[in-house]
């Protein structure tokens, strides 16, 4: 918040229900999620990327570089991660840190994807202008070539191989090696996204349908709505998909069949992840959800959990719940993707022990009270506490805002 995003996260302040599995903290549709086996990365709409905890549900580190929508995140061999934009750039994060390590500017347009190479050397990257971008990861040089001329590449990834696979507008497939093509498909309609299970290639498309192909033609698909498709993710023998519509299908990797609908309610679904159980659906109410793959249903963890041992069952606790997402209150916890607010009154701003401040934090002369707390989210950060990573979120009521700060009295001591 600053005093959280000044401590700088990420945080909303709507109440979560006790059963929530939602990971809070965007203030805008979810564009780009990404998996690892004990992480999510997400991108959104409002230029945040924020790296969280699965398993608590909490995030770790927010980050603000892109001008505009982050449209792609990826997990790095190095335990690092890469980000992409509306933009054009790819930027490489630490594992720890604030700053990029590497910020690339090869592209004229938004990049479409990310996709990370089988020998974990090379992070491609395909753009709106055409052309695909390989980075190498070792060395940080950028090789950029035309495979889409005169179109956008909407989606890639790579095959067991090592051979790269682009789709684009010009309704084309085309497997790469070595930047040549060496195998081109035509396609029946506009592709919007692809993802890899495998040797199989699965591409959602404008007109509705999920189609499966293999490096010599079409393989299976399936007709699952009259709107836009506008995601999919593979994994643990699942495909799954995602319309403009807000209508998610999950179905079995090998010939399409459906396993599970489901209807998340979030608006249209931007974005999918699949883990060795779960899948992740980020929509463009800026929230992450989360479903059993095999049963289908809404899981029933989430923030709630990381907070239990604060809840006193005022109002004040209920309107921390989504505080807990990026701070904790306890001094043995240490800092999330902003810092432990143990201890906050009286403190400085930019002063926590262990936390990496954005320079315009460390530059304010404010002094945390309940009064400055309060005066935070009556404005907003984006007034109070202008450079702050968080998206700009208020708390309207007045009652809500003394019953905040008179819990953080009790709880930060």
């Amino acid at each position: 918040m600053r005093v959280f995003g000044a401590l700088a996260g990420v945080l909303t302040f709507l109440a979560l229900p006790a059963e929530a599995a939602d990971l809070r903290g965007h203030g805008g549709p979810v564009s780009a999620l990404a998996v690892s086996e004990d992480l999510v990365l997400s991108g959104a709409f409002d230029t945040r990327v924020i790296l969280w905890d699965r398993a608590r549900a909490v995030a770790l580190r927010a980050l603000r570089l892109h001008e505009g929508n982050v449209t792609a995140t990826a997990f790095l061999p190095d335990g690092g991660y890469a980000s992409a934009g509306q933009d054009g750039r790819v930027a490489l994060w630490p594992a720890d840190g604030i700053e990029p390590r590497l910020v690339t500017q090869e592209h004229q347009a938004p990049v479409a994807g990310l996709a990370l190479s089988p020998d974990r050397a090379t992070l491609a990257a395909g753009g709106w202008d055409g052309r695909l971008q390989l980075l190498d990861l070792e060395s940080g040089s950028v090789t950029t070539f035309d495979a889409h001329r005169g179109a956008m590449v909407t989606g890639l990834g790579y095959l067991p191989d090592g051979r790269l696979v682009t789709v684009g507008s010009d309704l084309r497939l085309v497997v790469w090696r070595d930047r040549a093509p060496v195998a081109t498909i035509g396609l029946p309609a506009s592709p919007n996204r692809l993802a890899m299970a495998g040797d199989t290639i699965a591409v959602v498309f404008a007109d509705g349908a999920v189609r499966l192909f293999d490096d010599a033609g079409l393989l299976a698909e399936r007709k699952l709505a009259e709107r836009p498709l506008a995601a999919v993710a593979a994994g643990s023998g699942v495909i799954a998909a995602a319309s403009v519509e807000g209508g998610v299908w999950i179905m079995e990797a090998g010939d399409l069949a459906l396993r599970h609908t489901l209807e998340p309610e979030q608006g249209a679904v931007w974005s999918l992840a699949v883990t060795e159980s779960d899948l992740l659906t980020g929509g463009a109410d800026g929230l992450i959800r989360r479903w059993d793959i095999a049963g289908g249903e809404a899981l029933g963890t989430g923030a709630q959990a990381t907070q239990a041992a604060f809840d006193d069952g005022s109002r004040g606790a209920e309107v921390w719940r989504a505080c807990a997402l990026c701070h904790s209150l306890d001094p043995d916890d240490g800092n999330r993707a902003g810092p432990t607010l143990h201890g906050i009154f009286g403190r400085p701003i930019a002063t926590a022990e262990n936390y990496q401040y954005s320079d315009a934090l460390r530059e304010m002369d404010i002094v945390w009270t309940p009064e400055t707390v309060a005066e935070l989210f009556e404005v907003g950060p984006d007034a109070y506490t202008p450079g702050s990573r968080m998206p700009d979120q208020r708390v309207p009521s007045p009652a809500d805002r003394a019953a905040l700060v008179e819990f953080l009295a009790r709880a930060t001591q």
